[in-house]
Formats: structure tokens, sequence, C-alpha cells
């Protein structure tokens, strides 16, 4: 669907959505002792077995751990429901675009656009349980002290037990919140289309700040601030519907700097070798690199890509990762930005690549999940699923964790 369909059909949910969203298992406490508290120290290591959050880490730069096959086959597959829109009647399912599942333990947690958050059994894909909110489930979550947070597009964030699904708090933030959270120095931070940047003390749901960074509060629709916060050295880094990045100070939410991407970026952020790389739609089609520190312009990249990019940059090794709106995936310099490589799928690319074991792996709306080599951009394999993939794969021990838009969630390996 185009840009301006999608805000469309948000703008028609948001105002036919507010009386839709309570249900019985919101009558559940807004806070609960039977989870372990989080501790203020706390720091989450974003490796090893588990991945935790949206990307990994708070930096989304950890993809997850292999060995990878050289060829790939369906392991377990878990079917969703959908959700009709109060408002346009279009019918949504399986998960979005930026809705990538979360591994811990045995544990896989993911959001859906049928408006019902998941929690499987990782080995054999069985339900444990699961929540039924008011509207889709867009972004990814996180886990964290025994705990799973989530926005939605019924306006709230959501903190479940991870074990039992109780609601143990929830926060309303007065309109869709898509953005994903991070979880950094034991607090959480999610943005979302209301503007603001929140920050939380994850065990009670108490509000520590928020800030706003986006000049369109109070209007519905796709605004706001839809990407997941990048944390690097508390800083804060997230970008908006009005093409500026915002860096933030992490302890308090001051702004340190801004910089212009020119058009609607919900593509995250992401840091590495001293640089901020973010990447913009259709009217400003770049992968730029800031400077972490200053937010001075390094490089940018591309121009002449319709719709530009929807996909989450990957830096790794020194390179950058990133598939287009033109169905290319180009692996770029880290430092300066020259092309090294290119490859192309049969269409576009809004799934953010993972990049384990010197291979990129990443979703397309050719309804194929490829692997190429990360060197070289040669492909290694592609599987078709049902549906597109427009989300982004969770990889653990090889294993591979993806849905598509037409409902089915698979366990590739």
């Amino acid at each position: 669907m185009s840009s301006l369909d999608r805000r469309r059909f948000l703008l028609g949910l948001t105002a036919g959505a507010g009386a839709a969203w309570l249900s019985p298992r919101l009558a559940s406490p807004t806070a609960a002792a039977t989870a372990p508290p989080a501790s203020p120290d706390a720091v989450p290591s974003g490796v090893g077995a588990d991945v935790t959050m949206f990307r990994g880490n708070p930096s989304h730069t950890f993809f997850g751990t292999g060995p990878l096959r050289d060829r790939l086959e369906v392991i377990w597959t878990f079917k969703m429901g959908s959700f009709t829109s109060p408002v346009s009647g279009k019918v949504w399912s399986g998960t979005g675009w930026t809705g990538t599942a979360v591994a811990v333990d045995d544990w896989i947690y993911v959001g859906s656009q049928d408006s019902v958050f998941y929690a499987l059994d990782r080995g054999t894909g069985k339900l444990r349980w699961k929540f039924q909110a008011g509207a889709m489930f867009k972004g990814s979550c996180a886990h964290f002290a025994g705990r799973v947070f989530t926005g939605c597009v019924d306006d709230h964030i959501y903190c479940f037990h991870a074990k039992t699904g109780q609601v143990l708090w929830r926060y309303n933030t007065g309109t869709d919140c898509d953005s994903s959270p991070t979880i950094y120095k034991g607090r959480l931070y999610i943005a979302g289309e209301s503007g603001f940047v929140h920050c939380f003390r994850p065990d009670t749901g108490a509000l520590i700040w928020r800030t706003f960074v986006d000049g369109r509060e109070g209007e519905p629709g796709s605004n706001g601030a839809e990407t997941t916060p990048a944390i690097v050295d508390d800083r804060v880094y997230v970008a908006n519907f009005t093409g500026e990045l915002f860096c933030l100070r992490a302890d308090n939410g001051a702004v340190l700097w801004k910089a212009r991407t020119g058009d609607d970026t919900d593509a995250s952020p992401a840091v590495a070798n001293g640089l901020v790389y973010a990447a913009a739609e259709e009217k400003s089609p770049y992968l730029f690199a800031f400077d972490a520190r200053t937010g001075v312009e390094r490089w940018r990249f591309g121009g002449s890509f319709a719709r530009g990019f929807w996909a989450t940059p990957a830096p790794a090794g020194g390179k950058v990762y990133i598939g287009a709106e033109n169905g290319r995936m180009y692996c770029l310099d880290g430092l300066t930005g020259k092309k090294l490589w290119e490859y192309a799928a049969e269409q576009s690319i809004w799934s953010s690549p993972a990049v384990v074991d010197n291979r990129v792996i990443f979703g397309s709306y050719d309804s194929h999940v490829h692997m190429v080599a990360a060197d070289t951009g040669r492909p290694i394999t592609k599987i078709k699923l049902q549906g597109r993939v427009l989300s982004s794969p969770c990889i653990v021990g090889g294993r591979i964790y993806i849905g598509t838009a037409e409902g089915m969630f698979y366990c590739l390996g």
C-alpha cells in the first residue's frame, strides 16, 4: 500500500478504534508483584543465545547467532488471525514491516496486525498464551526482567508478565504507538505517533521523562516518531515524520542536536563506527550517515530510488547493509558510503536485514526470504513463503523466525 494510503487508513483507524480497545483482559491490575522488578542498574547484554529486542541491542547492531545452513526448510508454522478495520473495512493480518519477533530461552514473542500478541514455544511453535488488544500490533517487543513490553495501535504501551501474559501495567500515549521499545541501563525507551519519546521505569511503568520530537502534535494519522530509539553512550537517537533526526540525553531527555533527513523517516536509526545511520522515504530517498556526537552529515547514498527506504540499516564489519523500495539490497562502506555491491530481489524490500555468519538475511515483497554472502552479495539460497515478507528475521542458533503479511509465522532452519 502506498505511503498516502497507509496514512489515510491510520487516520480512520485512530478515529474509529477509540471505543473498541477495551477488553476483559485489560481488567487485570495495572501493577503486580508477580514478576521480578527491573534493576535500575541492570544492562541487557544483547549477546548470546537470546534476541531480547528489535535488532538485539540498544545500538541496533546485534542480529542473532548461527550456524546457518546453505539451504532453508520450514521447521514449523503458526497461523495468526485477521483484524478488520472498523472504518475502512480493510483486513489486516500477519507481521508488519516493523514486527520482528523476540526470542528468549525457549519462548518466541511476537505481535501481529490481527490485533493479538502471541507467546509461542520456540521449538514447536505451539501457542503458550495470547493477548487480544483493540487494534494492530505493528512493532516489535522487548523482553527484560521477566516482562515483555510492546506498543499497540490502540494507543497503549503494554507490560506483560512474560510467562502468563498478565497485564502488569499499561500507558496511554494518546495515539498510535507503533514504535518498538528499547531497554537501556534498566530503563524503557519508546517513541510513537504522539510525537513524544518516552522513558519509563520498566517495573512500575512510572514515566521518568518525555520529550516532544515532532511538530504535528495532536494530529491523527501516521505522524510523530514511528522509529525505534537507538541508544549509545547515554544518547538516544530517534527520527520523525517531518524529516528530522534527534539526539537526546538518555538521563533526562534534553535535546543535544537534531539533523535533517528531509522526509518521513520510519526506518529506525542504527549506530556504529561513531556514526548514526538513518534512511528516509520518497521526498528524500537517501541513507544518511551523521556524526554521532555532533549531528554533522558525513555522507549520503541514494537520491534516485523511487520511494526511498523503509528498512532499517544494518551496520556490520565496517559495512552497512540496507534494502530499498526499488527491490535492491545494498552493501556500502560504513565510513564513506561507497557502494560495494547490490543484489536484486524481485520486488520491494522493507524487511530490515540481519547479518549472521557472513550472510545477509532478509525478506521481500516477492514472498521470499533471501540469503546472500555479506562480502560479495552472491546469492546463497532463498525460500518462498505464503505472503509478502515485510518484517525482519529473528535468528537464534541458526533458526530463522519470521512472519508474513498473510498471517503465517515461520521457523526456518
